[in-house]
């Protein structure tokens, strides 16, 4: 008991010095009165009156009931607004007052940054930034819930004062906890503008969305050497700043999830950093193979058994719960014994894994384990690979001497042997390459339980799901006319016709190609539903004891020599592919027994096929010719034989 009690007075001296020295510096910009918006033909404007500028401020912890005699740690910004002389419309025009050109730090992004808006002396909306009160969107926050009707040039201006303060966290010091602790908000920064949003349509109550995630700070990408930060900005990729000032490079409450790719040696320099200054276009001739960053997270388990059609809080109608973590830190509950190349005896059709815990408790997801390494996120290819031969792309047969690419647009690169997709992608890394990229980067072909990490992902409040509930990623149904010139990647749902060239096909179009990513934006990871089918590398054991690599017809050669367990998934022998049984042979976190609604499919009907007899490789995501039962949680059996339809993806993590 003392021990626990000098545990407890260590945290509370430390949240003391925190709520006396913790700081937020704001710059927090004006709108200029010349504000010409054009809406239903008429030019309309608004005369705007108050102080242009402001000096930063620094924000002091405050009780909230402190906050209306506040004057030195609380922002406050007085504006007032009415309609302008040369309005040319007889029409009622309505308003919004809007924060704009909004860059929130990650740890500001809390219930405890609040702000108020007050008209003409009364307080007409009031929150806080934390998404589970508000989703910031296209880096604007609403501050009218209900629009506003504009005074006419010759009324009397409506007045404004815009409040934002640092609420403390606790009303009593003696009774902070650790979670209370402020101290990840020194020295952060938010900076934005207000705007007023004229329009002539009829008035509309704001439904603010909220994330349906436990909102938490996501490790910063490990930029390996080689890797290039890439942010999307006027219709190009630039090279993003690597800190990330104001959630520039990535911001994953608001899905933007960082991006970053290899290039070409002919832009790096004699110590193989690239020539490229923060805000330079990074040009496509330019760029090798595109990579999405996944942050290390645990996730909220909800099917902890795999049992048929379970889900014990909605988390395939809501979204998975996930809370990502800090550091390598395994704040997750549930602890799992799998089985590997050493494990024990297996019996046939016995499960994959024993778990502690229940449904309800934390899971640190299992692919941020690379081998006896804790991971603080991993890369994942943005597309299914590509070939550094376009026209070659289809009909890879055993050839491993192709290298290979991520890009958008392209043929993927099918027909091989999952044996074959594996060695080239691990030779990304070997000494020498063409990438740029150390041997300590680990390139290697995606396992089983990494394309879980990216789905479960994908299926949270950071990615498809918000207080509305989740969307499905679309199809990436792309039809080109045969299987030599069909497959492209990062297309979004098309239709097929009978014309040799199909549809256009375009990643970065807003209406078709960036639906068909994780996010619904050009931020997210393409072509995991539809396409062509991946194999990833998750293998079931050959025989019913201890576990056996199984080739299958997947090619004879295993190619890691050592550490293979680093590599590859291992799974129980089994001879059923749809039954309990089967899914019963399932690991936590990989997508496949946690998402079976019903023998033979899964969340949102995609495929639910388990690895048995002698199919013995996993693939993942279906195909563009049978788009019924493909998906993100779409998975099936395989022999890991040549096929048109068949492609791969690439990983890479940095120091394991």
């Amino acid at each position: 008991m003392l021990k626990d009690k000098n545990v407890k007075v260590l945290i509370l001296e430390v949240i003391v010095i925190v709520l006396a020295v913790v700081g937020i510096t704001l710059a927090i910009s004006y709108v200029m009165n010349a504000i010409n918006i054009n809406a239903t033909g008429a030019n309309l404007a608004v005369d705007y009156t108050g102080s242009l500028t402001l000096p930063s401020t620094s924000l002091l912890p405050i009780a909230d009931t402190d906050v209306s005699s506040n004057t030195e740690n609380v922002m406050r910004v007085d504006f007032s607004v009415k309609g302008s002389s040369s309005n040319d419309t007889s029409e009622p025009i309505i308003y919004d007052v809007i924060l704009s050109d909004l860059n929130v730090d990650c740890e500001l992004k809390s219930n405890y940054l609040k702000w108020q808006l007050n008209k003409n002396g009364t307080k007409i909306s009031e929150g806080s930034f934390s998404p589970s009160f508000d989703v910031m969107n296209d880096n604007k926050l609403w501050l009218t819930t209900i629009q506003q009707d504009l005074p006419s040039s010759s009324d009397t201006a409506d007045s404004y004062e815009f409040v934002l303060w640092l609420s403390e966290a606790c009303s009593d010091v003696t009774s902070c906890t650790s979670e209370q602790d402020q101290s990840n908000m020194l020295g952060k920064t938010i900076s934005g503008k207000i705007e007023i949003l004229l329009y002539t349509n009829s008035k509309k109550e704001l439904v603010r969305e909220t994330s349906s995630a436990s909102f938490s700070c996501p490790n910063s990408p490990d930029l390996v050497e080689g890797l290039v930060p890439i942010t999307y900005s006027n219709n190009k990729w630039v090279k993003a700043d690597s800190t990330n000032p104001g959630g520039s490079w990535y911001d994953y409450s608001s899905k933007k999830w960082a991006n970053a790719v290899l290039v070409s040696s002919s832009y790096r320099d004699t110590n193989n950093d690239d020539t490229f200054s923060v805000g330079d276009e990074v040009p496509e001739e330019a760029i090798l193979a595109y990579y999405v960053w996944i942050p290390r997270y645990k996730y909220k388990v909800f099917n902890i058994n795999k049992v048929i059609g379970t889900d014990s809080y909605s988390a395939s109608t809501t979204g998975i719960d996930i809370v990502f973590e800090s550091g390598t830190n395994t704040t997750g509950t549930i602890r799992c014994n799998n089985y590997s190349f050493a494990a024990p005896s297996i019996s046939a059709n016995s499960p994959n894994e024993t778990c502690s815990g229940s449904n309800g408790d934390y899971y640190t997801h299992p692919a941020f384990k690379f081998g006896n390494t804790e991971l603080r996120g991993l890369w994942i290819s943005k597309f299914e690979i590509s070939s550094s031969s376009p026209t070659t792309s289809y009909g890879g047969g055993e050839s491993t001497s192709f290298t290979v690419r991520s890009k958008p647009n392209v043929n993927s690169w099918r027909n091989n042997y999952v044996t074959n997709f594996s060695y080239v992608i691990q030779n990304m890394s070997i000494e020498n390459n063409e990438y740029g990229l150390k041997t300590d980067s680990n390139s290697h072909m995606l396992k089983n339980q990494e394309w879980g990490a990216v789905a479960y992902l994908t299926h949270s409040g950071y990615g498809r799901c918000s207080g509305d509930g989740c969307e499905e990623v679309a199809l990436n149904s792309y039809y080109g006319g045969s299987s030599s010139t069909g497959y492209k990647t990062g297309c979004g749902p098309q239709s097929k016709d009978s014309t040799s060239s199909g549809k256009t096909c375009n990643a970065y179009n807003t209406e078709l190609g960036q639906l068909a990513s994780t996010t619904g934006n050009i931020y997210g990871v393409y072509d995991m539903s539809g396409g062509a089918i991946e194999y990833v590398m998750g293998n079931m054991s050959s025989t019913a004891g201890s576990y056996t690599y199984y080739a299958s017809s997947g090619g004879s050669n295993f190619i890691y020599s050592e550490d293979a367990a680093k590599y590859i998934d291992t799974y129980a022998n089994g001879s059923s592919y749809n039954n309990q049984t089967a899914y019963n042979r399932a690991r936590l976190g990989d997508a496949t027994g946690e998402v079976v609604k019903s023998s033979n499919y899964g969340w949102n009907t995609d495929y639910a096929g388990f690895v048995y007899s002698s199919a013995s490789w996993f693939r993942r995501g279906g195909s563009y010719d049978n788009l019924s039962i493909a998906g993100v949680f779409s998975f099936s059996y395989d022999s890991a034989t040549r096929d048109s339809a068949r492609s791969a993806r690439a990983c890479l993590v940095g120091g394991a």
